[in-house]
């Protein structure tokens, strides 16, 4: 993208609180507005990327680097942000920042705090 350190931009879901999706994240192909379920167009990947170049209210740029998903302070890698948002069942956030579905199976731990 612009060579830029780490950024993530938030979004707030109603009942879930803001989550930050980092940089890479909008590399991605295909990749979904949370609040509209639609694809993100490029006009609309293009305004998040340049809020980020001009330091826009609504970024976080204190993340570690592998960092792509981001909520309630714990940090998520590419795997373990793959495994939560593509997960069918709804999934709970321990205090630990551990994901896991309603019997308890593990989804996914952070990679940092």
């Amino acid at each position: 993208m612009n060579g830029q350190k780490n950024w993530a931009y938030g979004v707030n879901i109603n009942g879930v609180g803001t989550v930050f999706y980092g940089k890479t994240y909008f590399d991605r192909e295909g990749i979904v507005n949370p609040l509209t379920a639609a694809p993100y167009t490029k006009d609309e990947i293009d305004a998040i990327v340049g809020g980020a170049a001009a330091n826009a209210e609504g970024y976080t740029f204190d993340l570690p680097e592998d960092a792509v998903l981001g909520m309630n302070g714990f940090w998520y890698d590419a795997a373990a942000a793959a495994a939560i948002t593509g997960h069918a069942d709804p999934l709970t956030q321990g205090a630990d920042g551990v994901f896991v579905t309603a019997d308890g199976k593990e989804v996914a731990r952070p990679s940092a705090r």
